[in-house]
């Protein structure tokens, strides 16, 4: 792959993230309290939605500017822990297929995304 190809996957990815991130996060934290869940939890979900809503931020930013290696990588581990976490879980449930494909799309293009950045970063290419 080039290294042209390699910034374009890495942008296109993390413009993706970015997507995902602010359309979930502020879905999760404008649904209607259903009157059934603890209102801790409630509130804690909300939190961590708005949480993970600001992460677009970061993605978009990055993938614009993608030298920022030290937000690029927070944000990569962030998702790798994520999608780690997630496929833990699993344990507890039988895998639908789209929490596996969340879960492949956390942990697969995250470690690749790591290494070309670097390499780039490297070639002086970002």
């Amino acid at each position: 792959m080039s290294e042209g190809q390699m910034l374009l996957f890495i942008r296109v990815l993390l413009v993706l993230y970015g997507l995902i991130a602010g359309a979930t996060g502020v879905s999760a934290f404008l649904e209607p309290y259903d009157g059934i869940t603890d209102p801790f939890e409630d509130n804690s979900h909300r939190f961590i939605a708005a949480i993970w809503a600001s992460t677009a931020l970061g993605f978009f930013y990055v993938a614009w500017r993608p030298s920022e290696t030290a937000l690029f990588r927070f944000l990569l581990s962030a998702l790798f822990i994520g999608g780690v976490v997630r496929a833990g879980a699993l344990v507890h449930y039988s895998p639908d297929l789209a929490i596996v494909a969340v879960i492949l799309l956390e942990l697969i293009p995250t470690p690749l995304m790591w290494a070309m950045q670097s390499r780039l970063t490297k070639s002086g290419r970002i």
